[in-house]
């Protein structure tokens, strides 16, 4: 039968019935689009992973936003997911049109985050458990995905490390920024023509004989932790890097703007300073700085007015380096951000088998790695203390009241130190005497049963009015024949008893912890490394000791100290150490003997 050319198809003719294949790849768009999310929240959202300020454990995500939205300077970290999801959204029709192609390799990535995430589990600590999210999900993407989406989200990914924050960065970045920021404020004032002067972070004017004024009479700064960089530091790198990837095109030149954010924070914070010092000598130091009210510093408005020519220093200089690196192709290069592609086939999944079983390994790992946690022992069991105890039932440190020439008088815990101290934390100290005249001032502490219960002197003594000059790590050789290395800090605090006399009060402080099992250290992070890793590998859950030696110098007018005392001071007090130090501290032997008599051994 003929039948009619022109007549038009059925529209069972054009529609083709779906086929397994088709069938296939849509049930695994689905179960990537809710398997992978599901697994994300079990992990990061749900899992009670750590004890954050609470008693009980939260999540990961859960703490973090607890953590960061009560302190101010890492508040911008709360910003950081919502600025990732943007820049993938911008990626969006890329990534429409990419396969769905995984690569095995992925399970190293996987593999590594999913260890992390066991360690800082079984350590009770969150750094781990972020490394652990952002390589969980570099391997959910390579091993479900593919390589070409990784180099497509690649940048996303490393943006997301802005979301945690490096507190254990502050002090450690910010010790070597402080004298730094000090010295280039006192350079430029002198070359402007005011006179100045830098030792350590204090920034002060400098003498003048004609005019009778000594050190610091017309200003006396020091450079804090908030002033000499760090506080910016982060915020203004997360913004290089967001404005380098919009902005410019050129790798190098995006590698160069992010490098500068480190030098664009300091010179904002030494115009902080020049203004501080302007307002001063204009007004005074009440209205340009604050009032030192007991152990807390009251910022004035202005001096937070001052504040904010940190960023707008950096910020201009990002915007300068940025014109000079791409500036005629700096609009062309934020437009084509977002912009759609050619029409192409939809995240097509060309071998739908091994992507179910890259799939199926993706979801199944994280669930096996929970089986191990709920099976971890994540209990606390404190291990015996490395230094002594007294004989009755203070449960105190133990001191000698003797040693060699030098006589000692004990000192209780004060009040303040009472509020401080975390509970459970005991303290021991000593001033001892000798007959020449030197006096010492010991203190050991022992932590409590939380962990890092102990704080850093470079943290309290500022609080103090103290201002550190500088930290070293020397070698103590004991009488015993061990050796060790301690901390040594040199420290001054300035006092004015009548208008127009200033005297300054030096002094040094020696400090080291002391682990349960004859291990010590003299930095204060390393002891919190080793803490967790001993934790982790060793199963000694340390009770930290902290000996502190305060060893006070005379007090004498400002610009007239003699640096021999200085000297002096410090090789009496290593001597003195010297025999002190194997009175308190148990060796290895005498700790392993005792925490078997307690029942508290690894």
């Amino acid at each position: 039968m003929a039948t009619d050319s022109t007549r038009p198809p059925s529209v069972s003719t054009l529609t083709p019935s779906p086929t397994p294949f088709y069938e296939q790849t849509q049930m695994l768009r689905r179960a990537v689009l809710w398997g992978l999310p599901v697994v994300l929240v079990l992990l990061f959202l749900v899992w009670p992973y750590q004890q954050w300020d609470h008693e009980r454990r939260e999540s990961i995500l859960i703490g973090w936003g607890r953590w960061v939205s009560k302190r101010a300077d890492w508040q911008f970290c709360l910003l950081v997911p919502w600025l990732v999801g943007w820049l993938v959204w911008l990626r969006r029709d890329e990534l429409y049109r990419l396969p769905l192609k995984g690569k095995w390799q992925g399970l190293l990535l996987l593999g590594l985050g999913l260890f992390f995430f066991w360690v800082g589990y079984k350590a009770n600590t969150g750094y781990p458990g972020f490394l652990a999210v952002q390589f969980v999900l570099a391997g959910f993407i390579m091993l479900v995905a593919g390589a070409a989406w990784m180099r497509t989200l690649f940048f996303a990914w490393l943006f997301l490390f802005f979301t945690w924050p490096m507190q254990p960065l502050e002090d450690s970045l910010a010790s070597p920024l402080r004298p730094r920021t000090a010295a280039m404020a006192a350079a430029v004032l002198n070359a402007v023509g005011v006179p100045a002067i830098n030792e350590g972070s204090a920034l002060q004017s400098a003498p003048d004989a004609e005019k009778g004024l000594q050190i610091g009479d017309v200003f006396s700064l020091d450079v804090d932790a908030k002033c000499s960089g760090i506080n910016s530091l982060f915020a203004l790198m997360m913004i290089s890097a967001l404005l380098g990837y919009l902005a410019l095109k050129r790798p190098r030149s995006r590698l160069l703007l992010f490098a500068c954010a480190v030098p664009l924070a300091v010179a904002g914070n030494v115009v902080r300073l020049l203004l501080l010092v302007a307002g001063t000598k204009q007004f005074g130091a009440d209205f340009a700085v604050g009032r030192h009210i007991q152990d807390h510093q009251e910022m004035s408005p202005y001096h937070t007015f001052a504040g904010f020519a940190v960023f707008g220093i950096a910020l201009a200089g990002m915007f300068a380096l940025c014109w000079l690196l791409e500036g005629r192709e700096m609009k062309a290069n934020l437009k084509r951000h977002g912009k759609p592609l050619a029409a192409g086939e939809a995240c097509a999944i060309p071998e739908p088998r091994r992507t179910l079983a890259r799939l199926l390994a993706a979801l199944g790992l994280p669930l096996l790695v929970l089986g191990i946690c709920m099976g971890t022992d994540i209990s606390f069991h404190v291990a015996a203390p490395g230094v002594k105890l007294r004989s009755d039932d203070s449960r105190l440190p133990y001191l000698p009241l003797s040693m060699g020439d030098y006589q000692g008088r004990e000192f209780d815990m004060t009040a303040d130190e009472k509020n401080l101290l975390d509970e459970g934390v005991r303290l021991a100290r000593n001033v001892y005497a000798s007959a020449a005249g030197r006096q010492l001032m010991t203190t050991v502490i022992l932590s409590g049963y939380e962990k890092r219960s102990l704080h850093r002197p470079e943290v309290c003594l500022p609080n103090q009015g103290w201002t550190v000059t500088d930290r070293t790590q020397i070698p103590l050789q004991m009488k015993d024949g061990r050796e060790i290395t301690i901390m040594m800090m040199r420290i001054f605090r300035d006092t004015e008893p009548q208008p127009g006399v200033k005297n300054r009060t030096r002094a040094i402080n020696f400090y080291w912890y002391i682990g349960s099992d004859g291990t010590t250290c003299a930095d204060h992070y390393e002891h919190v490394f080793l803490s967790y890793y001993d934790a982790v590998f060793r199963n000694i859950q340390h009770r930290w000791a902290m000996a502190s030696i305060y060893v006070p110098l005379p007090e004498q007018r400002v610009g007239q100290e003699d640096p021999m005392q200085e000297l002096s001071a410090a090789e009496d007090a290593r001597e003195f150490l010297a025999q002190l130090a194997p009175t308190f501290m148990l060796t290895k032997e005498e700790w392993l003997k005792g925490a078997q008599a307690a029942g508290k051994a690894p």
